[in-house]
């Protein structure tokens, strides 16, 4: 991959990645706040829908390409499988469990209240920790690499 198209890539990833590291830090707030204003389980459907999963689905597709195109690769280096492995699993929450959790929320289901607070928390550990491998790059080569 040329440079430019690189730092292009990679621009577009840490944007989305980065953007969804802070909506989640928001979303952990607002489920927070639900429990004395069950209101905000609407704005945080919103923000699920229209804003958390179109992140979490570009940071994925970009750092698979930058995978690809660059010389660390998808399954070359220990931390890059591992953070595409819990990027998957994240991406694969948000849309099934995450998103369904806030609507419920939403809707009135007070039990689903605490399992977003749990899901918000869980996540923010999640890509915490991936941003953690993006900056250290622990564990070396696989056996592919």
């Amino acid at each position: 991959m040329k440079p430019k198209l690189r730092k292009s890539w990679l621009l577009l990833h840490v944007i989305s990645s980065v953007g969804w590291l802070g909506v989640t830090i928001g979303m952990l707030v607002l489920a927070l706040a639900a429990f004395d204003a069950p209101q905000l389980y609407q704005a945080m459907s919103l923000l699920g829908d229209l804003v958390v999963l179109p992140l979490a689905l570009t940071a994925l597709v970009t750092g698979v390409v930058l995978s690809l195109g660059t010389k660390w690769g998808l399954v070359k280096h220990r931390w890059v499988l591992v953070k595409f492995v819990l990027t998957v699993i994240a991406v694969i929450a948000t849309t099934f469990s995450l998103r369904s959790g806030l609507h419920e929320a939403a809707g009135g289901v007070v039990a689903a209240g605490s399992d977003v607070l749990v899901a918000c928390c869980v996540s923010l550990t999640l890509y915490t920790f991936n941003t953690v491998l993006s900056v250290f790059k622990p564990w070396g080569r696989t056996r592919w690499g």
